[in-house]
């Protein structure tokens, strides 16, 4: 097989697809795409299950050398990629050629970028999966010189993301919160404080979870016993200063949780850089339920090109 070769690897580039499901019972996370909706419309363009094994590029500054005719699809944060030198567009397909060149420059907005080809990069799977979790021991990034196989040949067709359904990277962004039954701990003032003042997108923020700062925020519900974690979980640990869990997550915790950022938020969270200002809004069930079930229908869907919430 032949694949797209590494010239420079970037500050972390790694596999990843839909991540590693349903092993939480024995401490093993669940990783996969921090944005998720980029990644699925990556291959969405390429016609090819949403899950399939792509490329997670953090702030770019990766270079690769097509070794076959094939296709890829590049969407998530506002960066200039270029093939052979000349500049293209993101949220679209482009065909490539036997010793063509991508070039993608550091992202001017957002985080993560995400590389699609087509066919999907070829790894071994291991528990079902080709998600890359570094801290447990699942894959390795990307390095210089890799040679990533992938499939080939220029038989699809080249599509393109309407431009309303591509999102923006704000300074500031709002996140939809659905209160947990650990929110009643929380009185009144508390509860007003996290929803009424912004917070900020600290350096202390990886694919485990975004770490924010601003206005502390004190549990008065008593002793808790460590549960397991669900994807958007906010804890509040003893500095008060909010944690939205994501992908990488410790699978139990016993820090109190306010509640929970609904899915297609924490994907908007996934591309927030140091300094975005944060403000939490409270949402009902029924929201919660509707945007989270058209997000799902999007990403199950099996084929086309369907429009996501």
């Amino acid at each position: 097989m032949s694949g797209l070769r590494v010239h420079q690897a970037g500050l972390l580039t790694q596999i990843e697809d839909g991540g590693r499901i349903g092993y939480g019972d024995i401490g093993i996370t669940q990783s996969g795409a921090a944005d998720r909706y980029s990644a699925a419309w990556a291959n969405r363009l390429l016609l090819q299950p949403v899950d399939t094994p792509l490329l997670e590029i953090l702030l770019g500054g990766v270079s690769l050398v097509s070794e076959a005719d094939t296709v890829v699809a590049l969407t998530g944060a506002e960066g200039a990629v270029k093939i052979n030198g000349r500049e293209v567009a993101l949220w679209r397909a482009h065909p490539l050629s036997k010793g063509d060149r991508i070039e993608i420059g550091i992202a001017k907005r957002g985080l993560r970028l995400y590389l699609a080809v087509k066919s999907g990069f070829a790894c071994q799977p291991e528990l079902g999966s080709c998600a890359t979790t570094l801290k447990e021991g699942f894959g390795r990034s990307v390095e210089q010189g890799d040679l990533l196989l992938c499939g080939t040949g220029l038989s699809s067709p080249v599509c393109s993301t309407l431009g309303h359904l591509i999102p923006d990277y704000p300074d500031m962004i709002t996140l939809r919160v659905l209160l947990g039954y650990q929110a009643e701990g929380f009185d009144g003032e508390q509860r007003a404080r996290f929803f009424s003042t912004p917070y900020h997108v600290t350096q202390a923020t990886d694919r485990m979870g975004c770490r924010l700062q601003g206005a502390a925020v004190t549990y008065g519900g008593g002793e808790l016993i460590s549960e397991p974690i669900a994807y958007g979980s906010i804890q509040i640990p003893a500095d008060g200063q909010p944690i939205v869990l994501l992908n990488e997550r410790q699978t139990i915790g016993g820090y109190p949780k306010i509640g929970s950022v609904i899915p297609m938020d924490c994907y908007r969270l996934a591309q927030a850089r140091p300094g975005t200002r944060i403000v939490f809004k409270e949402t009902g069930l029924e929201e919660a339920r509707s945007v989270t079930q058209e997000l799902l229908e999007f990403i199950d869907a099996p084929y086309g090109l369907p429009s996501p919430p």
